[in-house]
């Protein structure tokens, strides 16, 4: 059957015939898609493959710049090494006394090949180093006496004594280059360029050996002058008798003398060792009138009674004298740099008026002074902070005149230690924050808080500690801790963490009338450690403690008073030193009675008959002194105080307050070889810069 259909090939109507520009813009578009496609997909694939290269790029980079880092560190160790000061040095160096013992020609080539190094690192990766030194400055000699060249000449650790040894300052500029690549010889190169200076001093000795510092804390009891048969005050005899107990060692450069009541009863005792430096020694009884010539024994029968002192860690006679020579660093400078460098010299006027200001106005830098290079003080009456006006620069206070009252106080709410010194009607309150790592003062005119606290940076460990010398050019009129409690308990003086030593300056003032002024200081009231370091039964304890207190009276004297200013059963933890005040050349100054002045820690005994017995005046610690004196008169009956000496062990430790007064020993060969040592290396970076594939 055929169906017949209205439509047939050929024969469709035109609006279903597809036209051939139709077709042409369809496969425009197909290929227009599939070219986007490809497109998409290369972009896809070139975009990984720059990841790829850039995330590769930027850890060799990275690695790059981790390799310069590591040789601008070891670059770092290097110029802080003794190696680089001391490399350019012969192998055995010649010492001038007061001159430089380092030239540019030597230091510099020599130093440049040291830090010039390369090292190819574990992942790969590697850098080198290049360095330049310039300017190379050494000290002037120490006859200079040019003012401007002060601070940058030879100086000695003892003046009166160049040949113990000498300080050289030196400075030098550098550029190092620290070149790292992220894979050695291939990309991710990265420069390091820094530049500084490095400040160094040398201790140089003519004789190998040099010199060995000692500190007279280390002494339960040292006296350069000790003669039992001529006491001051009209007295027959002095000596250490009954009560007197000691635990630590005892010296002295001549004579002791020894007694006891009149049946020989109370005898001292001592527990450390004891020694002197004569052969013979001196004892006596109560009521045996004269006394009697001295002996070589350890004990003698006076009288028919045996006067025999308890030496536990026995007892040494003819020894070598221990000499009471200054001080390793002098307590002012110690105010203005922390006592960083063994030394004697005082800090010159320059050198107050540029590291201090005045208490009330710490904004306001002290005008320069008329006097620059004298070592006599010419600043104001007052209370001085080492100080920038915002950071506290220093290690120290010091005060331009006598002080008053001076009250040390630890403040058991925090770990703070608080300093009041009064000057007439004015105070200043110094409070040390050892959390907070800030210094307020309060003059009165409210408070100025200042970043950092003073550091002590003379330890002979290299290391560093919360401590401060607080310098008075003049007297301490009262000395004293924050008081009692209601049991007669005497309230802490010294943080547990902190330490000061007070020192007390006495001077020639040039005048006929009145030859010296200051160095003296008056003990009126209890000092003690936060921390206790021996027990109720004298035993160490807390030997880790870091509270100490050094009292020094530099040309003067401490004085216990008896005359009712001070409590009784007094007791202080401290080592305290007075030694004789000296001239220029080193020499005592003597007074018109023929004494030297100073020296002495002592009470007024003036009028011992009429002073009651004031209990025991208990040291925990030591005491040192120029000559000795006494606390108190017996008549069958104690008139003062009586010398309970207890022993801080941490002193045999080698531990000592801060800036305290040391003795020095020559122990060089005087035919051996010179010395020399480095005494502080101090770069300072000036800039840095970081520079990536070389360009610069």
């Amino acid at each position: 059957m055929r169906i017949k259909s209205n439509y047939y090939e050929g024969a469709m109507p035109e609006s279903f015939r597809p036209r051939s520009d139709e077709r042409g813009l369809a496969l425009v578009s197909v290929l227009l898609i599939m070219s986007l496609m490809l497109m998409l997909g290369l972009a896809v694939t070139f975009t990984a493959i720059s990841d790829s290269a850039v995330t590769s790029n930027f850890k060799n980079t990275t690695s790059g710049f981790y390799a310069a880092e590591a040789g601008i560190n070891n670059l770092h160790r290097l110029i802080r090494s003794k190696q680089l000061v001391l490399s350019s040095l012969p192998e055995t160096p010649k010492v001038i006394t007061g001159e430089p013992s380092l030239g540019e020609k030597d230091f510099i080539p020599t130093g440049e090949k040291l830090l010039s190094i390369s090292e190819h690192l574990p992942n790969d990766s590697a850098y080198k180093t290049r360095v330049k030194l310039s300017d190379f400055h050494a000290p002037f000699s120490a006859n200079d006496n040019d003012p401007n060249h002060s601070g940058q000449k030879v100086t000695y650790i003892n003046p009166t004594r160049p040949t113990l040894g000498q300080l050289e300052p030196y400075s030098v500029n550098y550029r190092l280059e620290s070149v790292g690549e992220g894979v050695a010889g291939l990309n991710g190169s990265v420069t390091l360029l820094e530049q500084g200076t490095i400040n160094f001093t040398l201790l140089a000795t003519a004789n190998n050996g040099g010199v060995k510092f000692g500190s007279f804390s280390e002494f339960a009891l040292y006296l350069d002058h000790f003669n039992p048969y001529r006491p001051a005050g009209g007295f027959i005899y002095q000596g250490l008798g009954p009560g007197d107990h000691f635990s630590g060692r005892v010296h002295t450069n001549e004579r002791l003398g020894f007694w006891t009541t009149a049946d020989g009863q109370d005898a001292p005792v001592f527990k450390g060792k004891v020694s002197q430096s004569y052969p013979t020694a001196s004892y006596y009884r109560h009521m045996a009138g004269f006394p009697p010539a001295p002996v070589d024994a350890d004990s003698e029968v006076v009288g028919g009674v045996l006067v025999a002192p308890k030496f536990l860690a026995g007892f040494d006679r003819g020894v070598e004298p221990i000499p009471p020579a200054g001080n390793t660093f002098n307590q002012a400078r110690a105010v203005l740099d922390g006592g960083f460098l063994p030394t004697t010299t005082a800090p010159t006027n320059a050198e107050l008026h540029a590291n201090l200001r005045i208490s009330d106005d710490l904004a306001k830098p002290l005008p320069e002074s008329k006097a620059p290079t004298s070592t006599g003080p010419d600043l104001a009456p007052g209370v001085y902070i080492p100080t920038d006006g915002e950071s506290f620069t220093g290690s120290g206070i010091y005060v331009m005149g006598d002080a008053d009252d001076v009250q040390l106080t630890a403040d058991k709410s925090g770990s703070r230690q608080i300093i009041k010194i009064t000057r007439g009607d004015k105070t200043t309150t110094v409070t040390i924050d050892l959390d907070a790592g800030t210094t307020s003062i309060d003059s009165g005119h409210g408070v100025k808080t200042l970043r950092g606290i003073p550091i002590d940076r003379s330890l002979l460990s290299g290391g560093s500690r919360p401590a401060a010398s607080l310098y008075v050019y003049g007297n301490v009129n009262s000395l004293h801790g924050p008081g009692r409690i209601a049991d007669d308990q005497p309230l802490p003086g010294i943080d547990s963490d902190f330490a000061v030593t007070v020192t007390a300056g006495g001077y020639q003032t040039g005048d006929g009338q009145h030859p010296v002024a200051g160095g003296n200081i008056k003990i009126t009231g209890d000092l003690v450690y936060e921390t206790p370091v021996v027990d109720s039964a004298g035993n160490a304890i807390n030997q880790n403690a870091r509270n100490l207190l050094g009292i020094y009276a530099s040309g003067g004297n401490i004085e216990i008073p008896i005359d009712g200013e001070a409590p009784t059963n007094l007791t202080v933890n401290a080592s305290m030193a007075a030694f004789v005040l000296k001239d220029a050349q080193d020499n005592p100054v003597f007074g018109s009675n023929g004494r030297a002045y100073g020296g002495h820690v002592r009470s007024n005994l003036n009028n011992w008959e009429s002073t009651p017995d004031m209990g025991r005046f208990t040291l925990v610690g030591g005491m040192q002194s120029s000559v000795y004196d006494n606390f108190s008169v017996y008549d069958g009956q104690s008139h003062g105080y009586t010398y309970q000496g207890v022993w801080d062990a941490r002193y045999d430790q080698s531990k000592a307050p801060p800036f305290y007064p040391g003795y020095v020993v020559d122990t060089r060969d005087p035919n051996g070889i010179a010395e020399i040592k480095v005494a502080k290396n101090e770069p300072t970076v000036l800039s840095y810069k970081r520079v990536y594939y070389g360009q610069k």
